[in-house]
């Protein structure tokens, strides 16, 4: 299993997973969009200068996932995901910001 500091375990299944839950129960996508480009009201999620989650790195974005971000829309595990449901949406979007898997 993946953890929050180890990105040599995330599988492919892994990130699929975390698509599905970033555009279903999550609802991730209502805010950083379909194609993880980012809204009026929440940042891109494919590379760029990332502000909460420091240099994109995994652990960061799972703490995101996880703890959210103080005034921002961003909550903590959003749609009720559970803290292993947040680790495979970090999965995605850590893939998704290294270039590794399209959005």
């Amino acid at each position: 299993m993946v953890s929050e500091s180890d990105t040599s375990a995330i599988t492919p299944a892994m990130v699929e997973l975390g698509r599905a839950i970033f555009h279903g129960q999550g609802t991730c996508f209502a805010c950083h969009g379909e194609k993880l480009e980012g809204s009026q009201i929440a940042p891109t999620l494919k590379p760029h200068a990332w502000r909460d989650a420091k240099n994109g790195e995994f652990a960061a974005i799972y703490y995101v996932a996880t703890h959210g971000v103080p005034s921002t829309l961003m909550v903590p595990r959003p749609g009720g995901i559970t803290p292993a449901e947040a680790l495979a949406v970090a999965s995605y979007v850590w893939s998704v910001g290294k270039g590794k898997v399209k959005p």
